[in-house]
Formats: structure tokens, C-alpha cells, sequence
């Protein structure tokens, strides 16, 4: 008879191995999960940081397009005599919880009297809750009890002000009728941005032009 062959043992995982495998497995799950985490919230960063610079393209084009156009008309509120003032600025004007501004544009194309109101039009910006507003009439001159039409124009802005440029200087404050300034300083303060700043030059080919319309009228 053949000798009996010793037979090889069968060893498996010792728990000390098998516990530093857990350990190896958890970190690198640890660490696959922070980096796509990290992907993850910087995507929706940039997704948010871009939607926000687009808000403020929107709002910059919609300002630009009523200050660009402001005209020295003479304007009829609630049915009341017409103000000499072209154009009203000021803290808490049109309710709002910073300073307010309203004035009267040209050009707002409306073919063929499509659409419920004039191309000449009254509008305005203002803050309330922390949103920039802008604030419009269909008409110029508005009969008594006509509201205002609203559109929040961008949200988190905390403070509007306004300089006017006139006799080679810059003030805070335009109170002088029958006259407009020859430029606007728009400074709005942004939650996130902080201090954004536009300033337009007031169309003096507007002003002759409507000045000769009164003359003729």
C-alpha cells in the first residue's frame, strides 16, 4: 500500500485581513464619493453663477433700453395738472425701500396699435423686498385710478441710488424742472456681486426733437 499523502491545508481570509480590505474599500469609496460630490456641487455652482449673469445681462438690457430713450416730456398723473418735472427721483419714491426713479421714453415700437398702450411711455424703477422693480404706465398722461403695471426685473438687490450730471459736475439729487441732466448714474448693490454701476447719457436729439413738438402743439 501506497503511503497515505499528507494533505495541503486550505487557509482562508484571517479577520485582521479581511477587516484592513473593509477599511482600504471604505477609503477609496470615501474618497470616489467627496470628488464626485465635489463635481457635483461645483456643476450646479457654475450652473447657478451663470443663471445669475444672465439675470443681469436681461436686467442691463431693459435699462438700457429706458434710459437710452428718456425724453423731456411733460406727464399728467391721476388726472392732475402736468408736472414741469421731466423726470422725479428720490428716496422711497414709488413705495420703494430704497430711491425711486420715474421718467418718460420714447420708442417702444407698437405697430399699428397692436398692443394696449402708447410708444411713449411713463416707467420707473424702484426695490421692494430685496427685488429691483420696474414699474410702467401704458400712457404718459394716466387717467385717475390707473395702476401701474409691475415686473421684477432681479432679485437680491438691496440698494438703488442715482447721481445726475449737469454744469460739468455730478449730484445726488435732481430737482430742477423743465430740464433734464445730461447724464444718470445707476449704482445698485447686489447681495452677491456687491456695487454694480451704469451710467447713460441722456439723448439730447430726444430733447430737441420733443421740445420742437411742444413748440408746434
Amino acid at each position: 500500500m501506497l503511503a497515505n499523502k499528507p494533505r495541503r491545508q486550505q487557509r482562508g481570509f484571517t479577520l485582521l485581513e479581511v477587516m484592513v480590505a473593509i477599511a482600504v474599500f471604505a477609503s477609496l469609496s470615501l474618497s470616489a464619493y467627496q470628488v464626485l460630490n465635489g463635481v457635483q456641487r461645483s456643476d450646479e455652482q457654475s450652473r447657478d453663477h451663470n443663471a445669475r449673469l444672465k439675470a443681469i445681462q436681461r436686467m442691463s438690457v431693459m435699462m438700457d433700453n429706458d434710459f437710452r430713450q428718456i425724453v423731456a416730456r411733460k406727464s399728467r398723473s391721476q388726472g392732475e395738472k402736468p408736472s414741469d418735472k421731466y423726470l422725479m427721483a428720490g428716496e422711497y419714491l414709488l413705495d420703494s425701500s430704497s430711491e425711486g426713479i420715474v421718467f418718460t421714453r420714447l420708442g417702444w415700437q407698437n405697430p399699428q396699435q397692436m398692443f394696449p398702450r402708447g410708444e411713449v411711455v411713463r416707467v420707473g424703477y424702484r426695490i421692494v423686498d430685496d427685488n429691483l422693480e420696474r414699474v410702467w404706465f401704458r400712457y404718459p398722461d394716466n387717467v385717475a385710478g390707473a395702476e401701474p403695471l409691475v415686473r421684477e426685473v432681479l432679485a437680491d438687490v438691496t440698494e438703488l441710488k442715482f447721481r445726475f450730471y449737469s454744469d460739468k459736475k455730478w449730484q445726488d439729487k435732481w430737482e430742477q424742472a423743465g430740464v433734464l441732466p445730461q447724464g444718470i448714474a445707476v449704482k445698485m448693490t447686489l447681495k452677491d456681486k456687491g456695487d454694480i454701476e451704469r451710467v447713460y447719457l441722456v439723448p439730447q436729439s430726444g430733447l430737441a426733437k420733443q421740445n420742437n413738438e411742444d413748440d408746434n402743439q
